[in-house]
């Protein structure tokens, strides 16, 4: 700096003779430097904008820490502006448009959070967040797990040793339905302990839904319904999660975390059948009742890791206890008869559902030449789910009929994956073995028991090239496996007047490719990217419907053909200081075919976000935010029509360093007392049209908390357990990912 001020005075003094002007000796050249120039200079401000979203070879991350709006925002809200994802005004939580994702913490699959992550999300302060990760292609090591993308939320370093900090909130709606949550850390010595615990209740006035559905089936008849229901849910969530760091080199990490949830109901359908001329065929009035219904998933979980002297590698050891329970029960009875159709007075249906997961893990990661890592490992998962249903045809539940049915898999898998970096290019090649044996038992010998065997290889590359911090293109090709679950799979027949439901003991696994090209431009004032993609699948698990005997039939079956192209976005603007908008979104084709059923369905799918930010006078801060979704091609008989939301925030901090945060918001709060959602069936055993009705005006107000000043957090391995490899069923985490396409991706 000193040279080139002297170089600068000098071409000053050089100007100045040529000007006939004195001349500045070095003497004076000295002087003017030590006591005008640095003077000056002491007093200069320097302003610099770190870009908030960096690319990787396999990731997006978004710097919390580096966003203003972190002070006093929670994490859900952050979540807002993180490339990719989009969260509506229900505040349900979309990967590039898709509900197929996972919740990491630190790189560690989060129970606590992936069970009820809206709600888990609201309660953690963005203060305590360092980064949010999108991983939108997670390698070899997960590919074959059926997850599409992952959201690793990491947490701040740390800092202290000693102390304890935590966030309590509270928060409550129109409805009167209330929320509370409270989530401390504290760390004594080398041990680090975080406790998260939350409940919320949703009243009946809260859960009212309405829907009116239209069916005209190919002889010309038609069914009308109109149903009216509520239902009363009381959900609880907590975990409990510790590290020792014995020291640098071996890291000790356990967590324990459940999620619970019971419900109470009813609902009221009036059912009208009329022939082709319109003449009555029957009605009768359809009063349900669940008298308590209620679902558990609880895991425990051990990872014990190894750092050696060489910088980067570590091995890593993990074991995962995950069981579960779905009870379920209903009663309906028909009342009000018109030529009722069938000749028993109602309905009694009982489920239970037992899930039990034991899995072991081995995992070593290995840089080697500077330039080039390897990871491999091999795990095993011993997963047992047990059905137990009781049918009645009467809604006392007398004389019923029993459906016991076993499902074992076994999964033994091995995966290797190589990453070579140099200079602005990186490249990652995998491929990942899986072996599972899937086998099916009736305990009462009612049935044949049956096995089968399954084999798959699941490979994955990338290539990305960086040639400067503000631009990056990465493209990407992936492989998915998702199994069918025991509610594809059970047997047992669930009927009424009309439908008839049951699982198919047949069904294998579905497979999905992907291919995806991403481009990331990074400014100080604008950031945004544009990723292209297409996947495909062959060998699907869809929904088959059809009319058999005057009822509807419902099963599940490896028919489905899949083609889509899709296109997401992301770009968000710093308008002027205090100003910003953010934009994110998705629009996808999607072809769905069945040779087998005969049945081609496509269309365009949409989801889009906006948000504006803006701070006021008074610390307020003021957001806005309006969202688009279309269903498109939902399955082989529907599309999905077109749903618009809209909100507003206001909130604003108190107390010493912000700690107390009053946050008001509405929904919808312009339109009337219900939103609307509809779809059509275009084809199949008969068309129609359902048009749903729920509560989504709201108005709530919410306060948190933010106590302490430690800033620790429980440490977690490089590599843990994660299985998300089931459809139509109970999973580890507490996740059930369910609809006809979710072994597809879509």
């Amino acid at each position: 700096m000193r040279k080139f001020l002297l170089i600068a005075v000098a071409v000053f003094a050089a100007l100045s003779a040529a000007a006939q002007e004195p001349v500045f000796t070095e003497a004076e050249l000295d002087s003017i430097l030590n006591d005008t120039i640095f003077k000056h200079l002491s007093e200069v401000e320097v302003k610099a904008i770190r870009p908030l979203v960096k690319a990787e070879i396999d990731r997006l991350s978004y710097d919390v820490q580096g966003d203003g709006d972190a002070k006093t925002s929670t994490v859900l809200e952050m979540l807002r502006k993180v490339p990719l994802v989009t969260v509506d005004a229900e505040d349900n939580i979309r990967v590039k448009g898709s509900t197929n994702f996972k919740i990491y913490k630190n790189g560690h699959p989060d129970p606590g959070i992936s069970s009820n992550p809206k709600e888990v999300l609201k309660a953690i302060p963005a203060s305590m967040i360092k980064r949010i990760e999108v991983i939108t292609e997670p390698g070899a090591k997960y590919d074959a797990e059926g997850v599409g993308a992952i959201l690793n939320i990491v947490l701040n370093d740390n800092s202290q040793m000693g102390g304890i900090t935590g966030t309590v909130s509270a928060s409550i709606d129109h409805t009167g339905s209330p929320g509370a949550n409270a989530y401390i850390t504290t760390q004594v010595g080398r041990w680090t302990t975080s406790i998260n615990y939350g409940t919320q209740l949703r009243n009946r006035r809260a859960n009212k839904q309405f829907s009116d559905e239209e069916r005209i089936y190919n002889d010309g008849h038609q069914l009308l319904s109109h149903t009216e229901g509520d239902a009363k849910v009381n959900v609880h969530y907590g975990n409990i999660e510790s590290s020792l760091e014995i020291d640098t080199l071996n890291l000790l990490s356990l967590s324990f975390g459940g999620f619970y949830y019971n419900y109470t109901g009813g609902g009221d359908v009036d059912w009208r059948a009329t022939d082709a001329a319109g003449n009555l065929l029957y009605r009768y009035r359809q009063v349900s009742n669940v008298p308590l219904s209620s679902y558990y998933n609880f895991n425990g979980r051990f990872d014990y890791e190894h750092k050696t002297r060489t910088k980067g590698e570590a091995l890593t050891l993990s074991y995962m206890l995950s069981t579960s329970r779905n009870k379920q029960n209903s009663e309906s009875r028909y009342l009000e008869t018109e030529n009722m159709p069938v000749d028993y007075p109602g309905t009694y249906n009982h489920g239970r559902e037992t899930f039990v997961e034991h899995t072991g893990q081995f995992d070593w990661t290995r840089p080697f030449a500077q330039h080039n890592t390897i990871e491999t490992g091999v795990k095993y998962i011993y997963r047992m789910n047990r059905s137990n249903t009781s049918f009645a045809y009467n809604a006392e539940g007398t004389d019923p009929t029993i459906t016991r049915f076993n499902h074992l898999t076994q999964v033994g898998a091995a995966y290797a994956s190589y990453t070579y970096r140099l200079n602005q290019w990186s490249a990652r090649a995998g491929l990942r073995y899986e072996w599972s044996h899937l086998s099916g038992k009736y305990p009462d010998g009612s049935k044949e028991n049956f096995s089968t065997d399954l084999s798959d290889w699941v490979p994955s590359a990338s290539v990305s090239f960086q040639p400067n911090m503000a631009h990056s293109l990465k493209l990407a090709f992936s492989t998915r496996i998702a199994r069918p679950g025991i509610n594809y799979l059970n047997p047992a027949i669930i009927e009424t007047p009309t439908t008839r439901n049951y699982g198919n003991t047949q069904l294998s696994s579905a497979r999905n490719y992907s291919l995806s090209l991403t481009y990331m431009f990074i400014s100080p004032k604008i950031t945004f990217n544009i990723v292209p993609g297409y996947s495909f699948s062959n060998n699907g698990i869809t929904s088959v419907q059809f009319t058999r005997d005057g009822m509807d039939h419902t099963t599940y079956a490896n028919t489905l053909s899949t083609r889509q192209f899709d296109l997401s976005g992301y770009a968000q603007w710093q308008i002027v200081d205090g100003t910003s908008l953010m934009v994110n979104g998705n629009v996808n084709y999607g072809r769905l075919r069945s040779r087998d059923l005969n049945l081609t369905n496509d269309g365009w799918g949409s989801f889009f976000y906006a948000q504006v930010t803006q701070q006021l006078p008074w610390k307020l801060r003021l957001t806005a935010n309006v969202g688009e979704w279309t269903g498109g091609a939902n399955d082989l008989y529907q599309q999905g029509k077109t749903s618009w939301f809209y909100g507003f925030g206001l909130q604003r901090s108190f107390l010493k360093e912000d700690r107390l945060t009053v946050r008001l918001n509405a929904q919808r709060p312009f339109s009337g007392k219900y939103s609307y959602y509809e779809t059509d069936n275009v084809q199949g055993d008969y068309t129609g049209h359902q048009k749903y009705a729920f509560s989504a005006r709201s108005f709530g107000i919410s306060v948190s908390y933010r106590f302490g000043s430690l800033r620790a957090q429980v440490k977690k391995t490089a590599a843990t357990i994660d299985n998300n490899d089931v459809v139509g069923g109970s999973s580890a985490g507490g996740n059930q990912q369910g609809g006809a396409q979710q072994g597809q991706g879509r």
